[in-house]
C-alpha cells in the first residue's frame, strides 16, 4: 500500500476533470513519495514554486481527495521541497503531534465538520428524523424534545445526524459544552471510575455538559451497574435542562432487557426511525460523492449501483469506493459488466424478483383472511388496521416505496398515516413476526 498510494492517487488526479493539465504536468507528475506512515503522507515537490502551488487550497484539496479515496481513510498530506530531509522529518513529527493532540482532545466533543447537516443527504427515508434533529440543534434542552431518540439498522446515518446536532449546537452556541461518546466508552469510563474510585472525574465529564450525544444505547443491555449510572446521569442532565441525543438499532419498546425506567424516559422524548435509503436518496448520495471526487461514471453504471445496493448508506459508499478504485486502475475505462462483477458481494439478495403492490396486498389478504377492498377502505377495526399496516410496511420493506406512493396505492391515504402504520408494525413483535412469514411466502412464490 505504501508504494501504491501515490501512484494510484496520480491516476485519480489525471482523471479528475477539475484538474487542469498544466498543474498535472508541472506539479503533480513531478511529486515524489517521501514516506507514508501512521496515516501521514509526505510528498516532495521539485522546487519552492511547485511547493507553494501544491499547498494552495485548490490543489491541496484535489490531492487530499485522491489520496483519501485510495487509502479509504483520514490521511494527512504534507509537502516538502525535494531533498530537504530535515523538513520531511519535521513535517512528520509536527503532524504526529497534531494528531495526538486531536486524539487527546477528542473527549471534549468528538465532533468534526465531516458530519454536519449540510452534508447529510435528505430523502423520504430520513426527512422527519433530519427535521427533528435540526430542530433540537436550534433549541437544545426543551423538555418536550428530550431526549431525541434516533433508531434504525446499522449504516443508515444515525450517528451522522447525532453528530450534526452537536456540531450545529457548537456553531449556534459556542459557549455550550457538547460531548459525543459511545455506550462502550461510557461503560469503560464507569468501570474505570469504579476501579479507581474517581467518581468526581466521571461525574464532571458526563454531567457538567450541555449536550450529551450517546451512540448505540442498546449496548447497555446486561450491564446493570452501568444502566443505573446512566439513569442517574440522564436524570441529572434532563432535570437541569440539558439536551440528550441517543441512537439505537431498535425502538425503546423493543429493548425489554433495559431497565424499564430508562425505556419509559426514552419514550417520553422524540422518537424517530431512519429507514433504508430509497432509490432517490441513494442516487443523490452517489452523485454527491461523484461531485466531491471529480469522478464521472456513465449513467448506466450509476443506475445499476443505485438500483441494486440498497441495504444502507455504508454499503453504498463501499460500492462507490470499489468502483472508483477500478476506475483509477483502468484509467477510466470501465464498463457495466466490470462494475457488476466487482460489486456483486454488495448486491441485495432477491432484487431480481418482480414484486408488485398487488402481489403484496394479495398475500396479506390471504394471510389475514380479509378482502382487498377492506384494506383499501377507511375501516378502523383492529383486524383491518393490522392487515393494512402490515401491507403498507411490506411495501416499504420489499419495494422501498416512498410513504406518499404507498398512500396513493392504498386509496389515497396521507403519508403521515402510512408512517404511523409502519411505526405500529415496527413496535409490535407479533406484527413483525407476521411480516416475516408473509414476506417469505411472497419470496417463495
Amino acid at each position: 500500500m505504501n508504494d501504491d498510494i501515490w501512484s494510484k492517487s496520480l491516476k485519480l488526479l489525471s482523471l479528475d476533470p477539475r484538474v487542469e493539465p498544466v498543474y498535472m504536468n508541472t506539479v503533480f507528475d513531478k511529486m515524489k513519495l517521501v514516506s507514508y506512515e501512521n496515516n501521514i503522507l509526505v510528498l516532495s515537490c521539485r522546487d519552492d514554486y511547485s511547493l507553494s502551488l501544491a499547498k494552495s487550497k485548490e490543489l491541496d484539496g484535489f490531492v487530499r481527495n485522491a489520496v483519501n479515496m485510495v487509502a479509504d481513510g483520514n490521511v494527512s498530506v504534507m509537502y516538502i521541497v525535494e531533498g530537504d530531509d530535515s523538513a520531511a522529518i519535521n513535517s512528520i513529527v509536527s503532524e504526529t503531534k497534531v494528531k495526538e493532540k486531536e486524539r487527546q482532545s477528542l473527549p471534549s466533543s468528538g465532533l468534526t465538520d465531516e458530519f454536519t447537516f449540510e452534508n447529510f443527504i435528505v430523502g423520504d427515508c430520513n426527512r422527519f428524523a433530519y427535521s427533528s434533529a435540526f430542530s433540537v440543534a436550534e433549541n437544545p434542552g426543551l423538555s418536550h424534545k428530550n431526549p431525541l431518540y434516533l433508531w434504525g439498522n446499522s449504516g443508515l446515518g444515525k450517528t451522522h445526524l447525532m453528530k450534526a446536532v452537536g456540531y450545529k449546537v457548537k456553531q449556534l452556541y459556542p459557549e455550550k459544552k457538547v460531548l459525543y461518546t459511545t455506550c462502550e466508552e461510557f461503560t469503560n469510563a464507569y468501570v474505570s471510575s469504579m476501579h479507581n474510585k474517581a467518581w468526581d472525574d466521571f461525574h464532571n465529564k458526563y454531567r457538567n455538559i450541555d449536550v450529551l450525544l450517546i451512540d448505540d444505547i442498546q449496548f447497555l443491555i446486561n450491564k446493570e451497574g452501568t444502566q443505573m449510572e446512566f439513569f442517574n446521569t440522564f436524570e441529572a442532565l434532563v432535570s437541569a435542562g440539558k439536551q440528550i441525543v441517543i441512537t439505537s438499532d431498535k425502538s425503546p419498546k423493543n429493548l425489554p432487557e433495559l431497565d424499564p425506567r430508562l425505556t419509559s424516559r426514552f419514550q417520553n422524548g422524540v422518537l424517530m426511525d431512519i429507514q433504508p435509503p430509497d432509490y432517490e436518496t441513494r442516487k443523490a448520495i452517489f452523485l454527491k460523492k461523484m461531485q466531491s471526487t471529480g469522478i464521472k461514471f456513465d449513467d448506466e453504471i450509476i443506475e445499476y449501483v443505485c438500483e441494486n445496493v440498497t441495504n444502507n448508506v455504508r454499503e453504498l459508499n463501499g460500492a462507490f469506493n470499489t468502483v472508483s478504485a477500478f476506475y483509477a486502475l483502468e484509467n477510466g475505462n470501465i464498463n457495466l459488466d466490470l462494475v457488476m462483477a466487482k460489486i456483486a458481494p454488495l448486491i441485495s439478495p432477491g432484487k431480481k424478483k418482480v414484486i408488485t403492490t398487488d402481489i403484496i396486498i394479495d398475500a396479506v389478504c390471504k394471510y389475514y383472511d380479509v378482502s382487498p377492498d377492506k384494506i383499501m377502505s377507511n375501516l378502523r377495526s383492529a383486524d383491518i388496521v393490522n392487515a393494512r399496516s402490515v401491507a403498507m410496511y411490506i411495501c416499504r420493506d420489499m419495494l422501498e416505496m416512498q410513504y406518499t406512493k404507498i398512500g396513493e396505492c392504498f386509496g389515497g391515504k396521507k403519508h403521515t398515516t402510512v408512517m404511523h402504520a409502519c411505526g405500529n408494525v415496527t413496535d409490535s413483535e407479533d406484527l413483525l413476526s407476521d411480516v416475516k412469514l408473509i414476506e417469505k411466502r411472497i419470496a417463495d412464490v
